[in-house]
């Protein structure tokens, strides 16, 4: 199997294990037993094909890689980002020509219904109802893996997850991050935790766990064999009733609703982080290290000052008509791993 991404959820479950990706692992991922790190620049064709070739026996491949540009948000409509990534896929499969693969998974998101447009899509969004009018790499992933598993003979799937909640270091997507560092931020400032955003918005989440499962129930099932599928927790989150919840986990007042923009008032807290992070011996002192783009997304999710004209849900009916009824409790869901991110030590106890 062949992950691009350090998904932890995915690695447990199926082993033998190599796991590629630009950056080294932390010490929590390297601790995971049966798994072989392999470290690469997939846009760099040459060096993908000197990485992946001592491991051409891969049979099942996760692509989960994502290129993303300093301004996040912006970067979703870059047609010069949406070529990177397409071409960052295609360095993978040229590398891995051969191989007897017999899945691949492939990771999309909402994106496909043109949430980050600002046009309003369609709800509950079902697979059918994917926008391929605006600049995004999905579709030109999903086109090249379909072209290449033709003449191969793999399985391919597709898969739309809702906001991705579970633990990672330096994501450009990682609410979780962003909720218990601003948490922990504010209580070192000596501030009760002070909700933001909008207190109307209203999402759903998945958890990386979630999609781990259903990854390893498509390897197994005939109908899921090209095929795109949402899959979400099973869930919705107002965001503002979370707050009670992640003031009591952190042992702090909850206070007023605060206009601060996360994206430009907690990047100035990096000083801050450091000797906090010193203080309580985290495994990560730079808070940027920490955070990658997260601050960002934060804005764009829970963080938002103003709902979207729609809230952006999505129908899983196709997947639970398939056979995958997994589900599980966002707000315990995001509890569950603030605990692992503060047991890894990224966050302090």
């Amino acid at each position: 199997m062949w992950s691009a991404a350090p998904w932890s959820s995915v690695l447990r479950r199926a082993r033998p294990t190599t796991c590629k990706s630009r950056r080294a692992p932390d010490a929590a991922l390297r601790a995971l037993e049966g798994v072989r790190w392999v470290s690469a620049d997939l846009r760099d064709a040459e060096a993908t094909r000197r990485a992946l070739a001592p491991h051409r026996d891969a049979t099942h491949l996760v692509y989960a890689a994502l290129n993303e540009q300093p301004d996040l948000v912006q970067g979703w409509r870059d047609a010069g980002n949406a070529a990177l990534n397409t071409q960052m896929l295609r360095h993978t499969l040229d590398a891995l020509a051969g191989a007897p693969l017999q899945h691949l998974s492939l990771l999309q998101g909402t994106k496909a219904y043109g949430v980050h447009t600002g046009r309003p899509m369609r709800v509950p969004a079902r697979e059918d109802d994917a926008l391929r009018d605006h600049t995004n790499f999905y579709f030109d992933q999903q086109d090249l893996v379909a072209q290449h598993a033709a003449r191969a003979e793999f399985a391919w799937t597709v898969w739309r997850p809702q906001i991705v909640l579970g633990v990672a270091l330096g994501s450009a997507m990682n609410p979780v991050a962003a909720l218990g560092a601003y948490a922990v931020l504010q209580r070192e400032r000596g501030l009760p935790l002070q909700p933001v955003g909008h207190p109307q918005l209203l999402t759903e989440c998945t958890d990386a766990r979630l999609i781990a499962a259903a990854i390893e129930w498509s390897w197994g099932t005939p109908q899921a064999r090209g095929q795109a599928y949402n899959i979400a927790n099973g869930d919705v989150i107002v965001w503002s009733t979370l707050w009670p919840r992640l003031a009591q986990h952190f042992g702090m007042a909850l206070g007023d609703a605060s206009a601060e923009r996360l994206r430009d008032a907690m990047p100035a807290q990096a000083a801050l982080w450091q000797r906090l992070a010193e203080r309580e011996r985290l495994t990560v002192t730079d808070l940027d290290t920490l955070m990658g783009l997260s601050w960002q997304y934060a804005e764009a999710t829970f963080a938002a000052r103003r709902p979207l004209p729609v809230p952006p849900i999505v129908s899983t009916i196709k997947l639970r008509r398939a056979g995958f009824g997994d589900c599980i409790d966002t707000e315990e869901c995001i509890l569950q791993h603030l605990a692992a991110m503060q047991a890894h030590g990224y966050l302090p106890r």
